[in-house]
């Protein structure tokens, strides 16, 4: 499925809403909620940069498969031509055995008709 470029601001978007859903959850308590606010943006910073990353990744990896899949193809299918010019080239030997075989049967009945010594009468 090929990446669009709305993709990327919907995850971006979706990281905002989870990272402002955070902040004032954090917001709400006191003391050292500054140090794990700034603990847990780091962590979806991270975790936002991984899923990115990891988008990459898969499109690389299914780009290289199509290319791979694509090549595959066109040796199957000259496989293929070759295969049927092949089993063409079979067939038409095959007509000219045959033909051969009805000439030979001809010239034999021909030569034995001739060979039979011709009744007296």
């Amino acid at each position: 499925m090929p990446a669009d470029s709305s993709s990327g601001s919907g995850q971006s978007g979706v990281a905002d809403s989870l990272r402002t859903a955070i902040e004032r959850t954090l917001a709400a308590t006191a003391g050292s909620a500054v140090t794990t606010r700034e603990r847990a943006g780091a962590l979806l910073d991270e975790v936002a940069q991984r899923s990115r990353d990891a988008g990459e990744e898969l499109a690389r990896r299914g780009q290289s498969a199509r290319d791979e899949l694509g090549k595959r193809g066109q040796r199957t299918g000259a496989g293929l031509a070759r295969r049927g010019k092949e089993a063409l080239a079979v067939d038409e030997v095959l007509h000219r055995l045959d033909r051969i075989e009805e000439r030979l049967d001809s010239i034999e009945g021909a030569v034995r008709h001739r060979a039979r010594p011709k009744a007296e009468g």
